[in-house]
């Protein structure tokens, strides 16, 4: 399990680079890795750098990162975790995912940083698992992968799968790992070389809501975004949500058109295409799953009003390549 003391004291572990990767993210997971072992004069942790074909990879600020092997040289590993960010329906080709079957198989440990989630969760290996990855692709990832438990939290750790949100996100699960293995004190000496004095509990959340942001100013109003936002697949009705509230309709649309500058119609139209948008961009649902779950009734009727609001059709935003799966 993760935290587990390593066997014969050092702790192996294989980051997957795949195309367009957070360096923040990894950096921010593998200089604790580092420092632990300076302040400890131990080699607490070692480490290897795969990418699928042994190349160099380019991570998402345009940098190439060279690696050590592919991952075919490497048959079995006690804990592996996958480096993705930017369209990561690209990179979970059938090769990464059967590698990462055969590293389960053999017991190892597998994690992810930011959309490294998406390729675990479609390999099926985050099924019946509590997982969470980066915001913006929170809510589709929990439509693709009804299986997964998605959450919210910074990071995650549930059994022999973790995952943490990305950037900063990545050095709290880390120094987690290392409190877990190796106590408080190295963790907290960690931190602090890291300049680093807030370490963040898993279950913080990744960023406010609207919703919980607007609240904090006028929470009748906070309300009714919560209600429209849990509540995407379908047109409300002003009157319901008005009534949903404990407000007139009227008493509503003063408040939407105060702070939002918008009616509620007009509000919740926007957000279930937003929630359109992301699902576009971040899914291989087809158009008509898309539409059916924003509300909009067909593919036709979708991409109308998407190109309306974002001036070109779905099309144009679904800027990958469908690979083979």
């Amino acid at each position: 399990m993760f935290g587990d003391p390593a066997t014969g004291g050092t702790q192996k572990i294989g980051f997957l680079l795949l195309g367009r990767f957070s360096m923040m993210a990894l950096s921010s997971a593998l200089e604790p890795l580092r420092m632990a072992n300076t302040i400890s004069e131990k080699p607490l942790y070692d480490w290897t750098i795969l990418s699928v074909d042994g190349n160099p990879v380019q991570a998402s600020n345009g940098m190439e990162n060279l690696v050590s092997s592919n991952i075919n040289s490497m048959q079995r590993l006690p804990m592996v975790v996958v480096c993705a960010s930017y369209d990561p329906h690209l990179v979970a080709a059938s090769n990464v995912r059967l590698w990462l079957h055969r590293q389960a198989r053999h017991g190892a440990i597998i994690g992810s940083l930011d959309t490294g989630s998406y390729v675990l969760a479609r390999a099926g290996l985050l099924d019946n698992y509590r997982a969470t990855i980066h915001w913006e692709a929170l809510d589709a990832f929990a439509e693709e992968f009804p299986h997964v438990d998605t959450v919210q939290d910074i990071f995650v750790v549930d059994r022999d799968r973790f995952s943490s949100a990305g950037a900063t996100a990545s050095l709290d699960m880390t120094l987690y790992l290392i409190r877990t293995q190796h106590g408080p004190d190295l963790a907290r000496q960690v931190a602090e070389q890291f300049i680093y004095a807030g370490e963040r509990d898993a279950h913080a959340q990744q960023r406010m809501s609207t919703a919980q942001r607007i609240s904090l100013r006028n929470p009748k109003l906070g309300k009714a975004i919560a209600y429209m936002a849990d509540n995407l697949e379908e047109q409300i009705a002003t009157t319901i949500v008005a009534n949903h509230v404990g407000l007139s309709v009227r008493a509503l649309e003063r408040l939407f058109g105060k702070w939002l500058k918008t009616t509620p119609a007009r509000y919740h139209r926007q957000i279930r295409l937003e929630r359109g948008r992301a699902l576009v961009q971040t899914t291989a649902l087809p158009m008509l799953e898309i539409a059916l779950r924003c509300g909009l009734g067909s593919a036709a009727h979708f991409s109308q009003a998407y190109s309306g609001y974002f001036g070109r059709p779905p099309s144009g935003d679904r800027e990958y390549t469908r690979v083979s799966f």
